[in-house]
């Protein structure tokens, strides 16, 4: 993926976000109505607040978080992953098992690891602000639907 380069578009409380495959510089030279967007992209959409519904390339993925009850600094994550059609040879659990290990190596060793650290930051009453970067638009609009909905409430 391209860390610096995404599509994005609020709606209400919610949001749609696409990251970029580096494969996507194979359409360069294809006419647009040759394009598979969703083969060279991750699509995610926020349903606020909590869920996340992913399209990857050949299977949907839905991240759940939950808080835990009288604590800030932790939730649960629920991850369901949809494939399309039943897995029934070996060859195809080997397949998917490995997809499903890489999505939960990702948000373990890099969102988790990041999370933890911001968490302990903020807990330790060290930080007074935090800046959300431009290249961050989803992360920036999920914060201003959550002032939104706590001052609607």
């Amino acid at each position: 993926f391209y860390g610096n380069l995404c599509l994005f578009e609020g709606h209400g409380l919610n949001h749609w976000m696409a990251v970029m495959r580096k494969s996507i510089e194979t359409l360069r030279d294809k006419p647009e109505a040759e394009w598979d967007f969703v083969k060279h992209t991750a699509i995610s959409y926020q349903l606020f607040p909590n869920t996340i519904f992913t399209m990857q390339a050949d299977h949907v993925e839905t991240w759940r978080v939950f808080p835990v009850k009288n604590r800030v600094d932790r939730c649960v994550i629920y991850f369901d992953c949809y494939v399309p059609e039943p897995v029934t040879t070996e060859k195809a659990k080997k397949y998917w098992d490995a997809n499903i290990d890489l999505a939960i190596r990702t948000v373990d060793d890099e969102d988790i690891v990041i999370q933890t650290d911001m968490e302990r930051n903020f807990l330790s009453g060290s930080m007074k602000e935090v800046l959300i970067g431009q290249n961050e638009p989803a992360l920036a609009h999920f914060h201003q639907s959550l002032k939104q909905a706590m001052a609607d409430s």
